[in-house]
């Protein structure tokens, strides 16, 4: 029945949510103790990344909080050069293909569900990127494990 439709899918939802929460936690008690700023942009990036909706001008609410945390963050490694390209390259991918049905009425969705798919787990890759080269306050207690 419909009832049980919605409730299969209401559990979805709540169970697709939990990533998103357990990272907001981390922010929240694992780097905001010793670095607000970078905290917060972790937090609207993770944010942007995770949204249902994808716009161009969601960068814009990450982007300018990354001037208070940029000097924390190796970016001249391997890792967060690889991961910048990966974005890079989902992006154009995913804008011609958006282009594309938007604006051409091309019958491209399946290219658009993959460039979307391509887009998450590129700036899932660039997060972890730069988690990974977080050079901050703390930054022993935070990655102990290394």
């Amino acid at each position: 029945s419909g009832s049980d439709c919605n409730n299969s899918m209401s559990i979805v939802g709540r169970v697709l949510f939990l990533p998103q929460a357990i990272l907001i936690l981390y922010a929240s008690l694992g780097l905001a103790p010793y670095d607000l700023p970078y905290a917060l942009f972790v937090q609207t990036f993770m944010f942007v990344a995770q949204n249902k909706v994808i716009t161009a001008q969601y960068f814009t609410w990450y982007l300018c909080l990354l001037p208070l945390c940029s000097d924390r963050i190796k970016w001249t490694s391997r890792k967060i050069v690889t991961a910048l390209i990966l974005l890079v390259v989902s992006i154009v991918s995913w804008l011609g293909s958006a282009y594309c049905l938007e604006m051409r009425g091309m019958s491209v969705h399946f290219m658009v569900w993959l460039a979307s798919i391509g887009f998450f787990v590129a700036n899932v890759n660039l997060l972890r990127s730069m988690l990974c080269e977080y050079k901050g306050f703390g930054t022993e207690l935070l990655l102990s494990s290394e």
